[in-house]
């Protein structure tokens, strides 16, 4: 019987062959990137990179510095809905007195005596007032124009230990003449809508 078995130098030839077939081929040196241009384009690439991160955050911060301010115009933290006062007057409340006594505490009315804690704002964000800051709450008479209207009729209603915020259109606050000091500016700008975070710390009835 004739054997079909290939000699052994015949199938180790093919096996080589075969396998030199599926063989990467060497790149080329002339065709191989430097180590300059290699660390040229990875540099490229972080700098690229870095630059959108900064950007990035940039747009990030931007956007949360306007938020404390407007936020709650519409809405508060909990989804109340702004009242409106009168057009131009509106507020948000942002803690209420729910405790269980709280139907037998008063709320603010007209000619009551009130102390108060406030930070004020310009609607661009800018802070120029702040009681909080300064250690010394602010007393007056509900009513008595003692504070600018928006102020004066932004509280009526709340009760002792509750925050509110308050938006008032510029007729609401200081008006066309805006707070304003020679030759140093306008710590309030005329015509400028303004923004009252309010904190009321006590309120009682007039002794009279």
């Amino acid at each position: 019987m004739r054997s079909w078995i290939a000699p052994l130098s015949v199938v180790l030839a093919t096996m080589t062959e075969f396998s030199n077939a599926f063989t990467p081929t060497a790149v080329p040196a002339n065709l191989r990137p430097s180590r300059t241009a290699s660390c040229a384009l990875r540099m490229g690439l972080d700098q690229e990179l870095s630059r959108r991160s900064l950007i990035q955050g940039l747009s990030v911060a931007a956007a949360g510095a306007a938020l404390p301010v407007f936020a709650a115009e519409k809405t508060s933290k909990k989804g109340s809905e702004a009242v409106i006062v009168k057009p131009g007057l509106s507020y948000v409340d942002k803690k209420k007195n729910d405790g269980i006594l709280s139907g037998l505490t008063a709320g603010v009315n007209e000619g009551d005596f009130v102390v108060i804690d406030y930070i004020a704002y310009l609607r661009d964000g800018t802070i120029f007032d702040n009681t909080r800051k300064r250690g010394k709450p602010v007393a007056f008479q509900v009513g008595k124009k003692q504070v600018v209207p928006g102020l004066d009729q932004g509280i009526i209603g709340m009760k002792a230990g509750e925050a509110r915020q308050i938006f008032m259109k510029s007729e609401f606050g200081y008006g066309a003449r805006g707070v304003c000091l020679e030759d140093k500016g306008c710590l309030v700008p005329p015509n400028t809508d303004l923004v009252y975070d309010v904190t009321l710390i006590s309120v009682g009835p007039s002794p009279i």
